[in-house]
């Protein structure tokens, strides 16, 4: 079934939160109000669900009798057979494979000691248990009270598919500093398997995992993923991920300064849109000829000025800021974010921008993905020179220079 809460699958969700959308629609998990709750789960009960402290995923050694030829025979003679030995090898924790089953160098996976394999990779594999998605999400959730001061909540966890797949999934509120979004909330969704379905990934989202559709929808195929831990290398991944799970968050409160002196700065609709068409835009695209008449390069020009001066108006950047120079730059990103085409690596969709956004805020430069905000912040406007003052040259001051003084 889609949903793929099976018989020993735990699924623990907070409803009625923004994130939950339907929330429990499957009736087969446990659901807790948001408002019954103390700013989310409780850590234990996502310990519980995940099996941490009560399961864990185990190697099973496979033992290849294909080969056996000739019976062995005891020291009365009697010939043992290989029903004997099947016994014995089961007896001692392996699980035996005959006739055409291709084992050798592979390792049988199971989730719970005495449980049968269900997966069989190479001896390179490497196991990731579910406390590596408690420990994830802690990270960021630290991160975020160390450096915000912000409490995230969790608002789901559990197994799905027999225990193979496993999630968690945790809060963001609408702040532009946390996830380089103005005003919309989205999840940070921490999931693995134990079947060879995907590494450990961790995906923003604008809904959290309460289900298989969910999993599918925001961690598998083509979702853009901000950590990825192969289970080849778990160790040093896991420590990689930590790391950018909590330079998501660092980074942003040295950002916040600059985001207010950008929101301090008025710049006029008008006067926006005439430096995107002849400041801005030029500096990234071929400027048109008008010599030789209105050709394909002046009408891809005025889509590309259409799509950004649409951005502007769009959901993406709020009524009350725009008229200021954050409202240009969310303009300019949220073009590149949603409209440019991006670059696909290895099958997958680019990382999502929201999670990086804040910080090439500031240190916007050439070969960070945002050419256009790069141009709008490197650039000098001549309808700003009075607003942010000039240089020795009378030459307008750029807006990463005002940010960075």
């Amino acid at each position: 079934m889609p949903h793929e809460i099976h018989g020993r699958d735990r699924v623990l969700l907070c409803t009625n939160h923004p994130l939950s959308g339907m929330g429990n629609w499957h009736r087969l998990g446990e659901a807790i109000r948001f408002e019954d709750t103390d700013n989310g789960l409780e850590l234990p009960d996502v310990r519980r669900v995940l099996g941490v402290g009560d399961w864990e995923v185990e190697s099973v050694p496979l033992a290849d009798l294909r080969r056996r030829v000739f019976p062995e025979r005891a020291d009365d003679g009697a010939i043992l057979g290989i029903y004997s030995d099947i016994a014995r090898l089961e007896r001692e924790g392996f699980m035996v494979l005959k006739d055409d089953a291709a084992i050798e160098g592979h390792q049988g996976i199971a989730c719970g000691a005495d449980e049968a394999p269900h997966y069989f990779p190479t001896k390179a594999y490497g196991l990731l248990q579910n406390e590596a998605l408690v420990e994830l999400a802690e990270v960021f959730r630290a991160a975020a009270r160390e450096e915000r001061g912000v409490d995230l909540p969790l608002l789901s966890a559990g197994t799905l598919r027999d225990r193979r797949l496993a999630f968690v999934s945790v809060g963001i509120p609408d702040d532009p500093a946390l996830d380089g979004m103005v005003s919309r909330g989205h999840a940070m969704n921490l999931g693995t398997s134990h079947d060879g379905t995907c590494s450990l990934v961790g995906c923003l989202a604008s809904f959290i995992v309460v289900c298989g559709n969910t999993f599918r929808a925001s961690l598998l195929r083509t979702a853009p993923e901000e950590i990825r831990v192969k289970h080849t290398r778990s160790i040093e991944d896991l420590s990689e991920a930590k790391s950018i799970l909590r330079d998501m968050m660092g980074a942003a409160s040295a950002t916040d300064d600059a985001i207010k002196r950008l929101l301090d700065i008025p710049w006029r609709a008008g006067d926006f849109y005439r430096d995107l068409r002849d400041t801005v835009l030029p500096q990234v695209y071929a400027k048109p000829d008008d010599s030789k008449g209105h050709t394909g390069t002046h009408t891809r020009m005025e889509h590309r000025l259409e799509d950004v001066w649409a951005s502007y108006y769009g959901d993406g950047v709020p009524q009350d800021v725009r008229g200021t120079a954050w409202a240009a730059l969310m303009a300019c990103q949220g073009y590149e974010q949603h409209v440019k085409t991006q670059r696909k690596t290895e099958g997958k969709a680019t990382r999502h921008r929201a999670a990086v956004a804040i910080q090439r805020t500031v240190e916007s430069r050439q070969g960070t993905g945002y050419p256009l905000a790069d141009a709008l912040m490197r650039t000098p406007m001549p309808s700003l020179a009075n607003i942010v003052g000039t240089n020795d040259d009378n030459v307008p001051l750029t807006l990463a220079s005002v940010v960075a003084s």
